[in-house]
């Protein structure tokens, strides 16, 4: 049996581990992933790509350095600041106000065509026509969109 490989009757496999012969059952079919399966891979694998360049980017790294938890890497701190997207709030009233709940700077709000400016923590721009799009961006590159109707 020393060398063998491949299945035996569909009940039995054999592989080589370690230089060793080993009999085990045969792997088992996933079902395909799923839409928010793919879309959390994406999600994940994106973080750990911005973590990475994070890292090597001395400003980058000393932010996250200063925002990092206790036992926490930067590289941690720069995962999970791409990982979650802000949170947004938009306030239509006689201006169009968005208040973006984040643990990381957001750099830039779009509303419609125009950007929206910072004032005392909360993004504003003049009243426009109905319907219009909020789109909010944060330092990791998350964009946040919010579509305003009615």
């Amino acid at each position: 049996m020393r060398g063998a490989s491949g299945n035996f009757g569909g009940e039995l496999v054999f592989r080589q581990r370690n230089g060793k012969t080993v009999i085990c059952k045969p792997p088992c079919k996933y079902p395909p992933k799923t839409a928010t399966q793919i879309a959390n891979q994406e999600r994940f694998s994106r973080a750990n790509d911005f973590a990475k360049a994070a890292v090597k980017d001395p400003v980058k790294k000393a932010y996250y350095q200063s925002i990092k938890k206790p036992n926490q890497t930067a590289f941690n701190a720069a995962f999970q600041d791409a990982y979650h997207k802000p949170e947004v709030e938009v306030i239509v009233e006689e201006k169009v106000v968005i208040k973006a709940k984040a643990k990381h700077p957001i750099v830039k709000v779009q509303v419609g065509t125009g950007h929206a400016v910072l004032n005392n923590k909360q993004w504003e721009f003049p009243l426009i026509e109905k319907p219009f799009t909020v789109k909010v961006y944060d330092i990791a590159g998350n964009i946040c969109t919010q579509e305003i109707r009615t």
